[in-house]
Order: structure tokens, then C-alpha cells, then sequence
């Protein structure tokens, strides 16, 4: 009978702490550890297995399901938990093009007059791991980085219309004199596109992100910059509703065309990073208030910065003023993820954020060797 009950509680606390595990994957690969490492010590139980199986079954088979347990027999157990695991993206397609315009299936209409052409995008992914191995080059957009261009405003009323046509006119000739991003969003709603996205912006310089696989380095090649004509000072929320709904149906077609994670749809003070002090938020644009509900998107704000727990950058108080409690749950638990890796480590939190810092101006330097090279090869003859 003691034996029953150590085998049910064993089993209790295998499943416990697979409740714990966000991702499915992440769960599968838990249970078949714990069961499989009991079975090679101890010649696991015929009950702690029927448990367990139990367990694999609720996880994998969707509560509420209306297939048939028949049907779900016939798909590989990998198959099904891919198609768990498997993101949602936006269905969204081109319905009208012009050299004026575009014009997609949800709404969005997209200004092609001023679009121009920079350097071809190419960009090399970087593995998560310790080491940080180069990982394959791709063509396309990771991600978005989310601004605000921090322009001159007119009051948002009926008799500045021309006024705010103006400015929004004159600012549109200025990013796109600097290729500073792929989309503007004007202050009657309007999308602009600003470089074409094929190439890389000049929107995000020094910039870390990462999502579950890779880790990536100054952002102006690897994500789309999508900007608002907006200034956040002020008692006044820095954008209005048809900005908002710009940015909506915008992402949406972005993240439907190049099948971008919404975990990588992000903020440009959540990326920027200062190299000469080892400091995040050398950029603090969009440090609070960003409408990630509104545009139909997760709160990012309180993802782990990456930026911290891969590379070793810390933060200071002109960052914290400039940003939102949200946002600084994501710096708390990157900086439990780099204590619990130090210590794994067996060093100091100060001697392995050294090693982090290192890794970083390793890997920046590798890339912008290539990146020079890549441009030397563009140059005419």
C-alpha cells in the first residue's frame, strides 16, 4: 500500500509540475524525462506509467474537441503537438495594386508614391545557445519594431487640418531622405510606405532581440521599423483611433505575408541597447503605453528583454522613469534567468554577466565584418 502511495504521489508531482510548463513541447519533453529517468533508476511502475499516460493524453488531446477519438488516432503524436504549438497568423492578401497604392483584403490601404529602395536585406540568424553559432541567413522580416517619430505637432483639431497635412507632408520627405523606416502611419491614419521591405531601415541602430530559436543583432535588417507620426510628451495620449486602426490592419497583413511571430512584434525601447555603458533603452520610444491589446497583439512589455539574460546589459533609473511597470516585469524575470544560469555556472552574477557582455561584442563585430563586406560588394565598379 505504501508503495501505491509513493507511486501516486510521484505521479502527482510530475503532473503538478507539468502544469507549470507553458508550452506544449516543453511538457511532452518534461514527461517523457521524469518518466523515463524513473524507469532507468527504478524499473518504473506499472502505475507511475498509466499516470503518466494519462497526463500525455489530457495535454495533447484539445479540451472541447469535436474530432473523434478515432480521428485523433490516425495523426503521429509529433503531428499533433505541432499542430498545438503551431501560431495563429492573419489571412490576409493582396486584392488591388497600383503604382499609387495597395490595397489588401482587411482594409489597409498602403501609399506607394514616395517608397524608395536601400541596402537588400540579408541578415544572419544567431542560435540561443552558449556559444551563439551562426545560424542560416535569411531574406525576409523577423519582426516589427514599433516608433514614434517624435515630430513637431499641431493640435489635433478641425482648423489645423491643413497644418497637420503639412508637417505630416514635410516629415515624410525627412524619413524618407534617411530611409528611417519601412512604414509611416501619418495622424489621419494614413500608411506610407517608406522603403521598400526588401531592403533594410534605419530604424533600430544598436538593437537586441530574440524569440524561443534565435537571437538577433542590430534590428535594421532583420525587422520591419513601422513608425508613428507622434510625440509622447504631454498630457495627451500620443496617438488616436485611426492610428490605431492603421497599426491593426497593418500588422496584420505584415505578419500574414512574412509569417512573423507576434512574440517578435516589439517596441524600439524594448530592443535599444547602448554598447558604451552596457545599458538598455538608449532609445526609450514606446517605453509605456503601447496599444498591443488594441492591435491585436500580446502584452510584449512583460516578455524577459532578452537584451539582459542573453547579452549581460543591465538598466539604469532614466530608463525606468521612461518606461512602464509592465515592462519592468520583463526586466525582473530576465534578471532571475541570468542568476539562475550563473549559478548553474557555478560563477558570480558580475563574472557571468562579463562572459554575456563579451559574447555580445563578439558576435556584434562578426556580423558588421559581414555587413561591410556585403556592402563593398554592392558598391559600383
Amino acid at each position: 500500500m505504501a508503495g501505491k502511495l509513493s507511486t501516486v504521489s510521484h505521479a502527482g508531482k510530475i503532473e503538478q509540475h507539468a502544469k507549470t510548463l507553458s508550452d506544449p513541447v516543453e511538457k511532452l519533453r518534461y514527461l517523457r524525462h521524469a518518466t523515463a529517468t524513473r524507469q532507468s533508476r527504478r524499473y518504473l511502475s506499472h502505475g507511475v506509467r498509466w499516470m503518466a499516460s494519462i497526463i500525455l493524453i489530457a495535454i495533447i488531446v484539445p479540451l472541447g474537441s469535436h474530432a473523434s477519438f478515432g480521428h485523433q488516432e490516425g495523426c503521429s503524436l509529433k503531428t499533433r503537438m505541432m499542430r498545438r504549438s503551431r501560431p495563429d497568423f492573419p489571412n490576409v492578401w493582396l486584392v488591388e495594386q497600383s503604382v499609387q497604392s495597395e490595397i489588401y483584403s482587411n482594409g489597409l490601404r498602403v501609399e506607394n508614391l514616395l517608397a524608395v529602395s536601400n541596402q537588400p536585406r540579408s541578415y544572419s540568424l544567431l542560435s540561443r545557445g552558449a556559444q551563439g553559432d551562426r545560424g542560416p541567413v535569411r531574406f525576409q522580416p523577423a519582426g516589427i519594431v514599433f516608433h514614434t517619430t517624435e515630430s513637431d505637432q499641431a493640435p489635433f483639431e478641425a482648423r489645423q487640418s491643413r497644418t497637420i497635412q503639412r508637417i505630416g507632408r514635410e516629415l515624410l520627405l525627412y524619413v524618407r531622405n534617411r530611409r528611417a523606416y519601412h512604414f509611416l502611419i501619418d495622424r489621419f491614419g494614413g500608411v506610407h510606405r517608406v522603403v521598400v521591405e526588401s531592403d533594410a531601415a534605419n530604424h533600430a541602430g544598436n538593437s537586441v532581440w530574440a524569440d524561443s530559436r534565435w537571437s538577433y543583432l542590430d534590428l535594421n535588417a532583420s525587422f520591419l521599423g513601422v513608425a508613428f507620426e507622434a510625440r509622447t510628451l504631454g498630457d495627451q495620449p500620443p496617438i488616436n483611433q485611426a492610428q490605431i486602426h492603421a497599426a491593426k490592419v497593418l500588422t496584420e497583413m505584415l505578419r500574414s505575408k512574412y509569417r512573423i511571430l507576434p512574440e517578435n512584434c516589439v517596441t524600439h525601447a524594448q530592443v535599444s541597447v547602448n554598447p558604451d555603458n552596457n545599458k538598455v533603452g538608449w532609445h526609450t520610444d514606446w517605453g509605456s503605453n503601447f496599444p498591443f491589446k488594441d492591435i491585436g497583439l500580446p502584452d510584449n512589455y512583460e516578455q524577459p528583454n532578452p537584451s539582459l539574460y542573453l547579452f549581460g546589459f543591465g538598466y539604469d533609473a532614466t530608463y525606468m522613469k521612461s518606461t512602464c511597470p509592465s515592462l519592468w516585469r520583463g526586466l525582473v524575470q530576465a534578471e532571475e534567468r541570468v542568476r539562475e544560469a550563473a549559478a548553474e555556472r557555478g560563477f558570480s552574477v558580475a563574472a557571468y554577466t562579463k562572459s554575456l557582455q563579451k559574447k555580445y561584442r563578439e558576435q556584434i563585430s562578426i556580423l558588421r565584418n559581414r555587413s561591410a563586406n556585403e556592402e563593398n560588394e554592392y558598391e559600383p565598379n
